[in-house]
């Protein structure tokens, strides 16, 4: 008798735990966007939005940027023009060194980090 019941302790134990970790948040962010037109490319791991492109997600959200390209090969987002650009959450703030007048902000999804023309 006092076997069965610690398997069944046991069992129960192993099914909570599992169930628990199992229902833990991601840490990924979730990206949703809006767009015009979307453009995949497969074999690069690319995507390119363009046409009044919005975008919400826990860590930043913006609205009528003229273009973006998602690069799942280096983690990297470009947002090209975005307007009502707001940031929620940051691991840091870079500056690209990039040409001023490109109005473009880099999110590098993996490190949480945005890199910008600082001016």
């Amino acid at each position: 008798m006092i076997k069965n019941l610690k398997a069944w302790a046991v069992s129960v134990l192993l099914l909570g735990l599992s169930f628990a970790f199992s229902r833990q948040k991601s840490n990924e962010d979730r990206l949703k966007f809006k767009s015009e037109r979307t453009s995949i490319n497969s074999r690069e791991k690319t995507t390119v939005f363009t046409g009044n492109v919005s975008l919400s997600s826990e860590a930043f959200s913006f609205e009528n940027a003229k273009k973006v390209i998602v690069n799942e090969t280096i983690n990297e987002v470009k947002i090209y023009k975005p307007r009502n650009f707001k940031i929620i959450h940051a691991n840091g703030l870079t500056k690209t060194g990039g040409n001023a007048e490109q109005d473009v902000i880099v999110y590098h999804t993996k490190t949480k980090v945005f890199g910008c023309n600082l001016y």
